[in-house]
């Protein structure tokens, strides 16, 4: 990112697979399979962001709202559908902007599966540390002036 011009970058993809994250097993195994055309830029998931565009990977719920046109809240398909419940027994509807946490459970594919587009490139399960580090290192070595 620095070598094309910009000050600075978002790493939210990458850390979505961090060891620490507080993503659900099956969530990263989707990130971790992605290649970079699943990511789409939506208004699909605007439960707490309304009218808010942010990418997500293409999963039933999306497809099923592009299908009918992708219609606005209520008139969306499965509105009011419970598609995952926490671990509280707490239900996660449809069309919500939360992502799959651990100790949910229900159909956990068709919830925010928020990812940029650099998801292609997220293959590995790392610690925080070492997702740090290497960035670090290789951001030197790009910028390092050769001698």
């Amino acid at each position: 990112m620095l070598t094309l011009g910009a000050q600075a970058g978002w790493l939210g993809t990458r850390f979505l697979v961090a060891e620490e994250a507080a993503t659900h097993q099956e969530y990263r195994q989707i990130v971790l399979d992605a290649e970079p055309q699943h990511a789409v830029l939506t208004r699909c998931f605007d439960g707490g962001w309304p009218d808010a565009p942010h990418r997500a990977i293409r999963n039933s719920t999306i497809n099923a709202w592009q299908a009918a046109g992708s219609p606005p809240s209520p008139q969306r398909p499965g509105e009011a559908t419970v598609v995952a419940t926490t671990s509280q027994g707490r239900p996660q509807l449809r069309y919500a902007d939360t992502i799959p946490l651990p100790g949910m459970t229900g159909d956990l594919e068709a919830m925010a599966l928020y990812a940029g587009q650099s998801v292609g490139l997220v293959h590995s399960l790392d610690p925080a540390e070492e997702i740090v580090h290497t960035i670090a290192s290789q951001a030197t070595a790009i910028l390092t002036p050769a001698r």
